[in-house]
């Protein structure tokens, strides 16, 4: 590139920014397509650094941009850049002056490093990690979105034994209602649990503690401040049982006022198994609610606890039939925990509901390779699949079994069943469910079953006419089929 083009495109750069391909004002547009992007593409890092190298705020910001997406593409760095690029993240971090751009169809003022601190958490940590331990170990004022992000996201990468002390440091120095920051720094803590073991348990169940306490000393009004305060709360009793901190009588309080569903409670749970207090905690909450999403996560604690529940089988199988639950986690446990037997779906077959065909359908979509071990269940498929539907009175809950027996064919792509779909298929007179039946066909029949069906194509134009259009809107929708 010679040095006059080079002054011609830097000129353009500095007229304005965007880190979007479509911006309202048509010449940001057109640099972003026709002048950034090909620099991007051409993985140009001297023109990159040499923008940066400038100390103009615009050329920076470009610069980053254009930085961030050549190295998000790539997984090898030369190590003549590497330091490069650790200079240019930790300039980026310092850099407090405003920047104007344009994001969607708004125009956003903000800093240097709060605009690019995300993608400087996305980048590979083998970048990031020195200059970002550098930058928030010299962190002294109060914590603030940029380093509450690079706290969460990057630090907890660290093999640095200084990190856990850093944290609790940082941590100990958010703004008293700033709660979301707070429960950013909650989440730091997991995610070096899962990279280290953590050590400081005490320091950090006081920190815990601390925000509880900050919590009840404010009285939130504001909805989004509530929003923040209920993340912030849920996290630290789930945090906190995964580290296994001593928050048991604050963990108690929570869920005996508890009265929406909350995820994390059979993990809460497994923390506080051995304990006849919390048993009876859970035990109340069940009857206390009708909310079938609050019980079906109430179940998953009591499986969890049933070692210290005698009727625990019966808890179970009573409320997720009394609250029609259908939740793939809830069944998997119930699985595992030999809740679920063939006995049990043939018995919710012959029932026959929309609830206990959802329940089927969720079964076997979380547990597939059961289909073939229960010989019985599918037996009693092939049962249906082979009624006529002029035989019967019940016609409305046959082709309801029909269907869900139709959507668990495509669902596992369940070979030995196909071949029963094109008689369905002639029989029946619905729409959506002859889509259905002959959808696994075209999809994922066999030969012999495919030809089958060319033959009797040739002799029923009016099968012919409806499968060609089907097909015709599955190639549009390039063989999307929502059912």
């Amino acid at each position: 590139m010679s040095s006059t083009t080079k002054q011609k495109l830097i000129n353009t750069l500095r007229m304005g920014y965007t880190p979007l391909e479509s911006s309202p004002k048509a010449e940001l547009t057109s640099t972003y397509k026709n002048l950034f992007k090909p620099l991007v593409n051409k993985k140009d890092f001297n023109f990159f650094f040499e923008l940066f190298d400038s100390n103009e705020i615009l050329l920076r910001a470009w610069s980053f941009l254009g930085l961030y997406h050549i190295l998000e593409e790539n997984s090898i760095y030369q190590e003549e850049r590497i330091k490069k690029i650790q200079e240019i993240i930790l300039e980026v971090l310092k850099d407090e002056r405003e920047i104007m751009y344009y994001g969607g169809s708004l125009e956003l003022r903000t800093t240097l490093r709060e605009h690019h601190v995300r993608r400087i958490c996305e980048l590979d940590t083998k970048l990031t990690l020195k200059p970002v331990l550098e930058y928030c170990s010299s962190f002294e004022k109060v914590t603030d979105s940029v380093i509450s992000d690079l706290i969460e996201r990057v630090i907890p990468k660290s093999s640095d034994p200084s990190v856990e002390s850093l944290i609790l440091r940082i941590a100990s120095n958010t703004s008293m209602r700033d709660f979301h920051l707070k429960d950013q720094m909650v989440k730091a803590f997991e995610n070096l649990a899962k990279e280290s073991e953590v050590i400081n348990l005490n320091d950090i169940t006081t920190l815990f503690k601390e925000y509880l306490s900050q919590i009840k000393e404010n009285r939130i009004t504001d909805q989004d401040f509530i929003k923040n305060v209920k993340a912030l709360q849920e996290n630290i009793f789930r945090v906190g049982a995964i580290l296994g901190l001593g928050l048991e009588e604050e963990t108690f309080e929570f869920i005996c006022s508890l009265k929406y569903p909350y995820s994390s409670l059979d993990l809460i749970a497994k923390r506080y198994k051995n304990s006849d207090e919390f048993v009876s905690i859970i035990l109340k909450k069940l009857t206390e609610s009708n909310n079938p999403n609050f019980i079906s996560e109430i179940l998953k604690a009591i499986l969890v606890l049933k070692e210290k529940i005698d009727n625990w089988k019966d808890i179970i199988i009573g409320n997720v039939k009394k609250y029609h639950i259908v939740d793939g986690y809830l069944i998997e446990e119930m699985q595992e925990s030999n809740l679920i037997t063939p006995e049990l779906i043939i018995n919710l077959l012959n029932e026959g509901d929309k609830w206990s065909l959802e329940f089927i359908r969720e079964f076997f979509n979380t547990n597939p390779r059961l289909l073939d071990e229960w010989q019985e269940v599918k037996n009693e498929f092939v049962k249906i699949l082979e009624i006529s539907i002029e035989e019967k009175n019940e016609i409305s809950m046959i082709l309801d079994k029909k269907e869900m027996i139709f959507k668990i064919i495509i669902d596992l792509q369940e070979d030995d069943l196909i071949p029963y779909c094109l008689d369905n298929f002639k029989m029946i007179d619905v729409n959506n469910l002859k889509k259905l039946a002959i959808f696994p066909i075209l999809k994922f029949g066999k030969e012999k079953i495919l030809l089958d069906l060319k033959e009797q194509m040739k002799t029923d134009a009016e099968m012919a006419t409806f499968i060609l259009n089907f097909i015709d809107n599955l190639n549009r929708n390039e063989w999307k089929f929502f059912y």
